[in-house]
């Protein structure tokens, strides 16, 4: 008779050949289409309608094959975790519903969704960011690093905002919500109560470069991702960035290259970013993950436990 121990030998082997598929397809193979079917419409040259509907379709399928290692792998790793997601300027919301998703389907509790805005990582608004940052440090609970960049007060004020209460934290949160330029709009308040915070960015630099265009605003400044992810990863350790690492440009292949000390997840637009979010808040120890695959990335998923 085919023992228990034998059955679960298999299912583990079936799980592993669809991550297989995943590290060669869901997530770079989304991330290709989306790319295609942006340019397509620039371009009349490029790949046929009928060769985007079969990358479409085996995405799909492959998507498919990642939302089963979802549903056997996923519930009960986060029981009762109190997790805030924060939407990164030029996010796609489709990307962060996805991730609230597998949250909740790992168990936790979703307790806000905030969002940054432009005002919090556009280099024309630095000098903005240096003049908060003394007043924001006077309020700040954290016992924040004397080298700390403004960007990074910056970073503590906002942790502080989604993870505490108290009076100090109500002025700080006044200062960085302020109606006429704010750094945090708050959708859903998590009232403090975040044990951790999954950070959503945008799917490419150009997707971002755009919204900030748009609003007329200039480049992103590497060093607010930086000053922001360090912050948060010394006040809410289990926080992940989700973002763009599709090249060395990318923010988070270049978080990934300075050995910043947060959680990374790559492929925003795909599956596999969703899965990876929730594994890595639930597997957080004392070295960040670098998930995915793109630039930077150490593995494609991590521990499948």
């Amino acid at each position: 008779m085919i023992n228990f121990r034998y059955h679960l030998i298999s299912l583990i082997a079936v799980f592993a050949a669809l991550a297989v598929g995943v590290v060669l397809g869901a997530g770079p193979l989304q991330m290709r289409l989306n790319t295609a079917l942006e340019s397509s419409k620039d371009s009349d040259g490029g790949a046929t309608a009928s060769q985007l509907a079969a990358a479409k379709a085996m995405a799909s399928t492959e998507a498919k094959g990642l939302e089963q290692i979802e549903s056997q792998f996923l519930p009960g790793t986060l029981t009762d975790v109190a997790v805030a997601t924060v939407a990164l300027p030029g996010a796609d919301e489709s990307d962060v519903q996805r991730v609230r998703a597998a949250l909740e389907k790992a168990g936790a509790k979703l307790v806000g969704a905030v969002a940054l805005t432009d005002q919090w990582d556009s280099t024309s608004m630095s000098t903005y960011r240096q003049t908060l940052a003394t007043p924001l440090e006077s309020h700040t609970n954290a016992d924040i690093p004397a080298d700390t960049t403004a960007d990074g007060v910056v970073g503590y004020a906002i942790a502080q905002v989604l993870t505490t209460t108290g009076s100090e934290t109500d002025l700080v949160r006044d200062i960085i919500t302020d109606d006429s330029t704010p750094i945090l709009e708050i959708s859903e308040d998590p009232k403090g109560g975040a044990q951790a915070l999954v950070l959503v960015g945008a799917r490419s630099v150009q997707t971002a470069q755009a919204d900030s265009h748009a609003k007329d605003t200039s480049a992103r400044a590497l060093d607010a991702w930086v000053g922001t992810a360090k912050a948060i990863a010394a006040v809410a350790p289990r926080s992940v960035l989700v973002g763009d690492a599709s090249q060395d440009s990318s923010m988070v292949a270049q978080l990934r290259a300075l050995d910043t000390p947060i959680s990374t997840v790559d492929s925003p637009a795909s599956t596999l970013a969703a899965l990876n979010a929730a594994l890595a808040v639930a597997q957080a120890g004392d070295s960040p993950l670098a998930l995915g695959v793109g630039v930077g990335a150490a593995n494609a998923l991590p521990s499948l436990k």
